[in-house]
Parts: C-alpha cells; structure tokens; sequence
C-alpha cells in the first residue's frame, strides 16, 4: 500500500500530524504544514493565559496565573530550540523544564512542559496540544498554579513554541 501526503492550504486543514512511535507515553508528535500556512506571519503568544484558561475551565479545572519567570524559562527552552532545529523537552547541559524554572527563581515542586514547532499563533500550538494526548494530560493538571510562554523564530521564521506549567 503506498500513500500520498498532499499538503492542504486552508488553515483548518494546514497540518497533518504523525505520533512520535519512540514514545511510549503518546505526548509527541509531528507536524507537517502546507506551504501557504508556513508563509503565514508568525503571531505572538499575547492571548496565550487566556487560552490555556478557557481550556481548562471548560474542561473543569480551575484557572491559572502568569508567571514571568516561568514565561523566561519557557523563552530559554525555546530559544535553544530555535538555535538547534531541534525539538524536545530537554534543552542545554540536558536540564529539564524544572532546571530551567529554577534558573529563573520559580521553585517548582512541579513542572511540566508542553513544545510546538511550527504553528504560527499560540492558538494554533494550543489547538495540536489539545488534541494530543500527552500535552492535554499537561493542560489539565489540577495542581498546577502558574503558566508561562515562549516562542523564538529561527533564521528563517521557524517558529518554537514553549508552555510550562508549574506550581511551587
């Protein structure tokens, strides 16, 4: 059986998505978009607290604050994605999103992080973890308190989406 992936230019429809196999916890996947999708400017994570809220509400769970420091240390881990190209949850010297809190002078007694590559809004990135498994376990934590968000561009406008979500 041979199959043919042909890329889609509505932005409903602008990514196709394939789980990581290596992963045995389903928090990971893959995403392909279209050409004209990729062209699109990438927007900035202004709106991001407010979606992650809604989510969580809607799904029964209690609203969260901003963080600023979390919000750095989300920027740490994507700003190092967007230098390497490469997308994963531990960034340089293999520190952890609860190294990277503490860099920042959050101390978290939980951390957890959710990554994008690709999506160009917050909306979009929100939207892939929603329907991931993994990353929608992350979005509806109960005992976490806090969020921050980052997202860097590499040379070419790549974008690198970083959400930690913590509690001290």
């Amino acid at each position: 059986m041979i199959a043919v992936l042909i890329p889609l230019a509505t932005p409903a429809a602008a990514e196709l998505r394939l789980p990581c196999l290596w992963n045995p916890f389903g928090g990971c996947s893959f995403t392909f978009v279209s050409s004209e999708y990729e062209k699109r400017p990438v927007q900035p994570p202004q709106a991001a607290l407010a979606s992650v809220n809604s989510f969580r509400v809607a799904n029964g769970v209690k609203a969260l604050v901003l963080d600023e420091r979390l919000s750095r240390a989300a920027s740490m881990q994507s700003q190092a994605q967007a230098k390497s190209g490469w997308m994963g949850h531990y960034g340089p010297g293999g520190s952890t999103p609860k190294d990277r809190a503490a860099r920042t002078g959050y101390h978290a007694k939980i951390a957890s992080e959710n990554v994008a590559s690709g999506q160009r809004s917050f909306g979009d990135a929100m939207h892939f973890w929603e329907e991931s498994p993994g990353h929608r376990t992350n979005l509806l934590r109960p005992n976490v308190t806090a969020i921050g968000v980052g997202m860097a561009k590499t040379s070419r406008g790549h974008p690198y989406w970083t959400l930690v979500l913590g509690a001290e």
